[in-house]
């Protein structure tokens, strides 16, 4: 699934994808109505199909334990539970959002989740991260379309509508649905939701941060030089990038355009983008 524009560079990436299998998104829903209607394009062909959302923007590596992950899920998914993946964490990440169990967890089965707790505190992250009842939500569910569609019929009945409205083609339909994350609109009011211990290495790309983590800074060596400056990553698209003596920054040069942000700041670039779309420059983003 992505969203009509980019369709085609989707399709080029993928060109062995069936025609019929490419879901469209009409419009920017978040995640809520964008899930619903990818299970109720499915449900129009099989209603108990087992589905696993797995968003892009992330690094996973260990086959073994994904698999194994996935398993386990599908097994809990069987029963009409909602299941999500998570990650134990390793740092006191206030970016991500947390799954709360209310038992210690284990890998290898369903585990209860108490509650949901979204982009702590530093403080709060801190404490979170010392207790074996806390996860970080990976974003990846796995369920079966019917239940996950019954619960949203349930919790959110304009979402469900507007879904199988655009699943049918009529487009229309699509915007009347209110613009929600999955987890705030069904996740956290649901009583069938469980989650599974995603083992083997996990990463959410979603910040220029966690980019810098992936290639420890090293960028391509014919266009970044780092001197000095400990913790700090550089991306170009065509220009040299020269860093001295600036510890902990990102830099990114693309399409004529340049950010500098503190590594710590980059998961806040929403409201820089939010900043230059208010001055009218939406071009630039």
């Amino acid at each position: 699934m992505t969203p009509e524009a980019l369709g085609g560079a989707v399709r080029r990436e993928l060109p062995q994808l069936l025609r019929g299998r490419l879901i469209l998104e009409p419009s920017s829903r978040d995640t809520a109505p964008a899930i619903a209607l990818a299970c109720a394009t499915l449900a129009r062909r099989e209603p108990r199909a087992t589905v696993a959302v797995l968003p892009t923007d992330q690094v996973l590596r260990g086959d073994r334990a994904f698999a194994r992950a996935i398993a386990t899920a599908r097994r809990a998914a069987a029963d009409g539970r909602l299941v999500c993946l998570g990650v134990p964490p390793d740092r006191p990440a206030t970016g991500f959002g947390y799954l709360r169990l209310a038992e210690d967890r284990t890998q290898g089965r369903p585990l209860r989740v108490a509650s949901f707790e979204e982009k702590p505190t530093l403080a709060r992250a801190r404490r979170l991260v010392r207790s074996r009842r806390v996860l970080w939500n990976a974003g990846i569910f796995v369920w079966r379309v019917d239940a996950f569609l019954d619960e949203v019929a349930r919790r959110r009945p304009a979402i469900a509508a507007g879904a199988a409205g655009a699943a049918a083609g009529r487009k229309g339909a699509w915007s009347r649905a209110p613009k929600v994350s999955v987890d705030v609109a069904i996740l956290e009011k649901s009583e069938l939701v469980a989650a599974v211990v995603l083992g083997g290495s996990w990463a959410d790309v979603g910040s220029w941060d966690a980019a810098a983590r992936l290639t420890r800074g090293a960028g391509d060596a014919r266009r970044v030089l780092r001197v000095d400056s400990p913790g700090s990553a550089a991306f170009g698209d065509a220009r040299f990038v020269a860093l001295l003596g600036v510890p902990n920054v990102v830099v990114v040069e693309s399409g004529g355009v340049i950010l500098v942000a503190a590594r710590a700041a980059s998961e806040r670039l929403k409201s820089l983008v939010a900043a230059i779309e208010r001055r009218g420059r939406a071009d630039l983003v």
